[in-house]
């Protein structure tokens, strides 16, 4: 499979394996996919670092478990285990306040710059990230490993019950407040065509027992974290759908053109601020 910055490659006896080649500036830093591991040691499969190969161009190599189940883009979505999220949830990762100050001045900048370039009805959702951001990076909520692509080539699930069995590509994930990763959600409630988002009939059905889960194995959890967990997942919304990345993942720019294909995700979310989690 060709990515952006890789090509994947099923190996091994009975395909167990997955070699993955990346280019020299988009390396994995095994470091955090052992904390991936450590927090969801179920959904997240091993992986070995086997260094360079190539002398002009070279490549890293890196052999990975092949996790089973089906690409959830391949049959109807089933209910987002709440388990994911609550292991987040009980994992903070308690950074250090230098680090902290230094992500709130990241975001503060980034959503300073947003405001400026997005049309107008985008204005009150930024205006709320904004307005919450200093809370937000000031330990309100736990500060766990958040998941940059959680889309549904990314989560494998089981054929016959619908469980995911795997979450893969964590190359680009990063510590932050929780709920930043919460847009992975919505792509599995929901569904897009020429006429713009959509959700499922029954996306409340399946919405209510991942919140249900997760309220009961969420160390902690109370209905007074809402208000902050309800500007994180606009925060996440935000950070996915209208900003440009270069290759390891920094803030390039912002989506100025509307025929952009991430500006439909940006309607359907981002334009009200009226959220709140069924439970």
């Amino acid at each position: 499979m060709q990515g952006v910055c890789s090509y994947t490659v099923v190996a091994g006896p009975g395909q167990s394996k997955i070699v993955q080649f990346r280019d020299e500036n988009s390396a994995i830093d095994t470091n955090r996919l052992i904390l991936a591991k450590t927090v969801h040691p179920e959904f997240v499969a091993t992986c070995k670092d086997l260094g360079l190969i190539g002398d002009q161009r070279p490549l890293y190599v890196y052999v990975m478990n092949n996790c089973q189940g089906l690409l959830t883009s391949w049959r109807h979505p089933l209910i987002f285990e709440g388990s994911f999220f609550a292991q987040s949830w009980n994992n903070n990762q308690h950074p250090c306040s230098k680090d902290t100050a230094e992500w709130l001045t990241e975001f503060q900048a980034n959503f300073d710059f947003l405001v400026q370039e997005l049309p107008s009805r985008f204005t009150r959702a930024i205006d709320l990230v904004r307005k919450e951001l200093p809370s937000l990076f000031s330990k309100a909520l736990p500060f766990v490993l958040s998941h940059r692509d959680l889309n549904v080539m990314n989560i494998l699930v089981n054929p016959g019950t619908g469980n995911i069995t795997g979450i893969v590509d964590w190359a680009e994930s990063r510590v932050l407040p929780f709920g930043f990763a919460l847009y992975g959600l919505e792509i599995l409630l929901s569904w897009m065509n020429s006429e713009g988002w959509h959700y499922y009939d029954h996306h409340r059905e399946l919405e209510s027992p991942f919140w249900q889960t997760f309220r009961e194995e969420a160390q902690g959890f109370s209905n007074a974290d809402l208000h902050s967990i309800r500007a994180a997942r606009m925060a996440g919304l935000f950070y996915q759908y209208a900003f440009i990345f270069d290759a390891k993942g920094a803030v390039k720019n912002v989506l100025v053109s509307e025929s952009n294909g991430s500006f439909p995700y940006l309607d359907a979310f981002c334009t009200t601020i009226d959220w709140s989690p069924i439970f």
